[in-house]
């Protein structure tokens, strides 16, 4: 029996003679007999209620054992070794009492439950696809801790760890720790895996993770070996092979391969070295490594430009202004957030949508929401709305809405839409070009007349000619096309063009589309008729078995454009971007002279006397929220800013070269300093003031975020609020995009450091952004892939110590059954609930004592009754 407060017994005695004194000066009128059994019953009362306080617990000891077993499931255990560890986990099961509950938990890169706890006597078998699938890190802290959850109440706790002891994550001996203050005993029994050939890159160290561009970086690259042999090492600067070194290697040698960089340009910068050519490694998820280096300097912003022949009018400008453009085509956008990551601002400049990817345009989205980064829309005809951009996710970014002004559209506009559903148009391409209608749609008003018309081998009217407004059911008429039969585009063509003839507009225009070759003829004549009668014809030839030339020569004959593409995706792109050029009249080739309508730092000197008119521009509308400072004569936007996220974007409608800027880069001085003005402002600070940021993992799966403020040099800057946001791209996802994990706040730990950590999630890049008020910065850290070596090597000290940590011991091979423990399981019942019971019994007694007469009044009545 314990007690937790037992000197309330010494209360005891006075509360009953203070009962008794009480009771003997009462006056109530109750014969002898009922005033003694009152006492009595009173006096329990107040014992049982003191007893009560003092909180007595039966304490009851049990020597009901619970083993659970912690094998070991990783890539260094192998087939061989994980057969064996669960052969022997069978062994040590036979040998336990038939009372024993038996349990087991597997570890790999995660954790799994293999077996609950139970009496009986399960076998373990080795499932292989365990290490395939799950394998390639060993993190035998998390296994520990579920097994810990999983014992049942009121038995004798006991772990039994079967592995090499070689961790890659977690820190098992802590888990240890934590595991013996609750009771827990861990028995360790060191397991090999097989040794098999393996040479595997442990890690990528660098001299520092911070530098500026032009700075010496050392790399060392650290490789282990289980075989003999020769090979070379690959080391990779941002993907592209920079350096290669002979290797041979010696069976157990550990090698230190130093490589030396300097980086020239500022960016984050990512290097993988990668072991090569060594024959018989059976390893490869381990044969790389990876490394982050943030590099510092001038600020550096990423120029797409549609027209490269021209990108040097803007970049020369620049370079004089100490802005650095890294130029490069339209399929040089990244599509991932950690290549974008690098820049402080990115340009589009006369780039039509169809030449970019969804992967890019989303990764550009995220870039400026989520990192800040900053982006410039430069106008072009391919820019804007005649780019495409409708309803992509840049369109979101932009200050300026790319639907033509409602000026323009003064006059009803007839469109009409022919397309191919052949049996060849089945899956993706059908379910894109009914997208495209659908989007084509929304871009014309009620009052304008829209017509489609599919084909196989036959022409199948899907919504007959009438004004958008009145057709209520071409949605669910154009959601409607299957794709099967022949390819006969001349049937469907004449009836659009019927039908154009009839519509009362002013601008007339057809879409055809086709994945194929067609039968029939007299496209060009009956597009050049089209022509001459006010009509135009744009054509699209969608994958590599249409008849490209077929299309360029109708739409060449009907004055219009004609698009090839291999990716069924452009299709909407194409669509909206034709429908926009043709029907909306998007781009103005007049000259015009900038007007300012606003003061903005990005026109500090800004001198409209002096400034040279721009020959044309792309019609756009200003969105709510943005800001316009420049407009042209017709007062539509010609500069626009606004921000998006934690970054800005710009729009200028007009172009920075020789189509419409020409008088602005042939002599005007203020070219470069007006552009070098918006850049300035757009562009983000990759580094903010007085703030340093440092990532660093931890053996926990863990990573460390510290920011360092300073108000001013030598200056703590504390109580800040600091935030995190946390991005994420998967080892090996190629060009998957980036995953926002987390957003943390940080906790300032000292003078004017802050920190918190997260949880490393899987193996990839991590990208972190911390924010504090104005200012911000980023920096980026890897978690490789696989750390796992098939040595065929037990790390036998590090088992010690965990057993030693529990009490537990170290089992040899040529034990057969766990080592007897002395032990037993104390389990302390508590008696507060059978005293509460007792209580109220007691209370009841003590009433009916009281109202005894009233008890005889109740059970007559009910006599008589």
């Amino acid at each position: 029996m314990d007690w937790l407060h037992p000197f309330n017994i010494l209360l005891i005695v006075p509360a009953l003679l203070g009962l008794w004194w009480f009771q003997r000066r009462s006056l109530h009128p109750m014969p002898a007999g009922r005033r003694r059994a009152l006492l009595v019953v009173r006096g329990l009362l107040v014992a049982l209620l003191l007893i009560g306080l003092m909180q007595p617990a039966w304490r009851r000891e049990t020597h009901e054992q619970a083993v659970i077993f912690v094998l070991d499931h990783s890539q260094s255990q192998g087939r061989q070794g994980l057969t064996r560890a669960c052969d022997r986990v069978n062994a040590l099961i036979a040998q336990l009492p038939g009372t024993t509950h038996v349990g087991a938990v597997s570890a790999g890169r995660s954790s799994r439950v293999l077996l609950r706890p139970t009496l009986e006597r399960p076998r373990l078998e080795p499932h292989f696809d365990w290490i395939e699938q799950d394998g390639a890190q060993t993190d035998l802290e998390s296994a520990v801790l579920l097994a810990r959850g999983l014992f049942p109440p009121d038995t004798v706790q006991r772990l039994v760890l079967i592995s090499d002891g070689i961790e890659t994550r977690g820190d098992v001996l802590e888990a240890a720790r934590v595991a013996s203050a609750v009771g827990v005993m861990i028995d360790a029994a060191g397991m090999a895996g097989e040794s098999r050939p393996d040479v595997r890159v442990a890690r990528v160290r660098t001299s520092r993770s911070q530098l500026n561009e032009g700075a010496a970086l050392e790399l060392a690259v650290e490789v282990d070996s289980s075989l003999a042999g020769s090979g070379v090492i690959r080391l990779f600067e941002n993907g592209i092979e920079v350096e290669l070194r002979p290797l041979k290697l010696a069976v157990g040698q550990q090698e230190s391969i130093v490589f030396h960089r300097t980086p020239e340009r500022r960016g984050m910068y990512t290097y993988r070295a990668r072991a090569q050519g060594f024959a018989g490694d059976q390893l490869p998820e381990n044969d790389e490594a990876l490394a982050l280096v943030d590099v510092l300097g001038q600020p550096l912003l990423l120029y797409i430009e549609g027209a490269p022949d021209e990108a040097h009018y803007l970049a020369d400008a620049m370079a004089k202004e100490g802005l650095r453009l890294e130029t490069r085509p339209p399929r040089g956008l990244p599509d991932t957030l950690d290549a974008l990551a690098g820049f402080d601002g990115v340009i589009l400049s006369d780039v039509a949508a169809r030449d970019l990817s969804n992967p890019q345009m989303s990764a550009l989205h995220d870039y400026v929401q989520d990192l800040g980064g900053g982006f410039l829309m430069i106008g072009g005809p391919r820019s804007f709305g005649v780019g495409g951009y409708y309803r992509t996710p840049i369109e979101d970014i932009l200050p300026v809405k790319i639907k033509a002004p409602g000026v323009q559209m003064e006059h009803s506009k007839a469109l009409a839409l022919v397309i191919d559903r052949s049996g060849s148009m089945g899956g993706q391409k059908i379910e894109l070009c009914k997208s495209a209608c659908l989007a084509t749609i929304e871009l014309l008003r009620p009052q304008d007349y829209l017509a489609v018309v599919a084909f196989d081998t036959a022409a199948h009217w899907v919504v007959p000619l009438g004004t958008v407004g009145a057709s209520k059911a071409a949605t669910s008429q154009i959601s409607g096309i299957v794709a099967g039969g022949g390819t006969n585009l001349e049937p469907a063509m004449h009836e659009a063009y019927q039908a154009l003839k009839t519509a009362k507009a002013r601008v007339r225009h057809m879409i055809v589309l086709t994945d194929g070759h067609t039968d029939g003829g007299g496209y060009e004549a009956l597009a050049a008729q089209m022509k001459q009668e006010g009509m135009t014809v744009s054509a699209v030839g969608v994958g590599a078995d249409a008849d490209h030339g077929l299309m360029q020569r109708i739409a060449t004959a009907g004055g219009g454009q004609a698009y090839q593409t291999t990716d069924p995706a452009n299709i909407p792109k194409i669509f909206t971007q034709d429908t926009m050029v043709h029907i909306g009249k998007l781009v103005r080739e007049e000259p015009f002279v900038p007007r300012q309508a606003e003061q903005h730092p990005m026109l500090r000197g800004w001198n409209s006397q002096q400034t040279p008119a721009l020959l044309g521009y792309v019609k756009t509308q200003r969105k709510a929220l943005a800001q316009a400072p420049l407009v042209t004569d017709q007062d539509d936007p010609l500069l626009a800013i606004w921000r998006f996220g934690l970054g800005k974007a710009v729009a200028f409608t007009s172009d920075c070269k020789s189509r419409w800027a020409a008088s602005w880069v042939s002599g005007w001085p203020g070219y470069s300093r007006f552009w070098a003005q918006v850049l300035r402002e757009m562009g983000r600070s990759t580094h903010g003031r007085g703030m340093e940021l440092r990532l660093e993992e931890q053996r926990s799966r863990q990573a460390l975020v510290t920011v360092d403020l300073a108000s001013e040099p030598g200056e703590f800057k504390n109580d800040a609020r600091v935030t995190v946001d946390v991005y994420f791209v998967p080892a090996g996802a190629g060009r998957a995009g980036s995953q926002h994990l987390t957003t943390l706040m940080l906790d300032q730990t000292a003078p004017g450091r802050y920190e918190q950590s997260f949880a490393l999630k899987e193996p990839g890049v991590y990208l972190v952004r911390a924010v504090s008020g104005g200012d911000s910065t980023s920096a980026g850290l890897v978690s490789n892939v696989s750390d796992e070596a098939a040595l065929g090597q037990v790390n036998a000290p590090l088992l010690e110590q965990v057993a030693a940590a529990t009490g537990g011991r170290l089992i040899s091979d040529k034990q057969l059954e766990l080592p007897p423990i002395d032990s037993s399981h104390v389990q302390y019942v508590e008696l507060a609930p059978p005293l509460l019971r007792l209580l109220l019994l007691l209370f009841i007694a003590d009433v009916l004592i009281r109202r005894w007469e009233n008890v005889l009044g109740i059970v007559a009545a009910s006599r008589k009754g």
